[in-house]
């Protein structure tokens, strides 16, 4: 009887949820995430499309950064890849990226210029399943304005500067393994 009735109340259950998007809502560190997976995988044609996406978002390397849409760029030519169907233009100002690793137990700080009035953003995604890591914002004068565990796919400190001023972001690994993120600031 059990094996008549197991048919139908699945039928009646109805079709599975859609698996949550497990991609980072920000756009730059979506498309950062991807060419870093398709460069992985060894595919190609793909770090091309995310490179000329990468492009076509407008952001740009953040001082002492390689240039990953450059890198990515020419790794898909050296591989015989020469066009990708994407037609995009860029901006002239966009957000800046980083791709950063930390030991275990290291931290990085990167002081950040925000003007006065203008929504500042920062951004940080895990890079190839890093685990561990944290983000803090503070002002010039040490106060700490946004602190987060960077769990999940993407970690956002989002506020409005009342003074152009410096502010600092540190990014901590707490594990015991080397991580890799991305940090993207608007």
């Amino acid at each position: 009887m059990i094996k008549l009735l197991l048919p139908g109340l699945l039928m009646m259950a109805g079709p599975a949820a859609p698996a949550a998007d497990l991609s980072p809502s920000d756009p730059v560190l979506r498309t950062l995430l991807e060419g870093d997976a398709a460069e992985g995988m060894g595919n190609h044609g793909a770090l091309l499309d995310t490179a000329q996406i990468l492009t076509a978002l407008g952001a740009k390397p953040a001082d002492g950064q390689a240039d990953l849409a450059t890198q990515w760029t020419q790794e898909a030519h050296d591989h015989g890849v020469t066009d990708s169907g994407l037609g995009f233009r860029g901006r002239a100002l966009g957000p800046a990226y980083r791709h950063g690793s930390l030991g275990a137990g290291g931290s990085m700080t990167v002081r950040q210029l925000f003007l006065a009035g203008q929504r500042a953003q920062i951004s940080v995604a895990p890079a190839r399943g890093a685990a561990n890591l944290s983000m803090r914002v503070q002002g010039a004068d040490g106060n700490t304005l946004c602190a987060k565990p960077i769990g999940g796919v993407q970690a956002d400190c989002i506020w409005l500067p009342l003074f152009t001023d410096r502010y600092d972001i540190v990014i901590e690994n707490g594990g015991a393994v080397p991580a890799a993120f991305y940090l993207v600031v608007r």
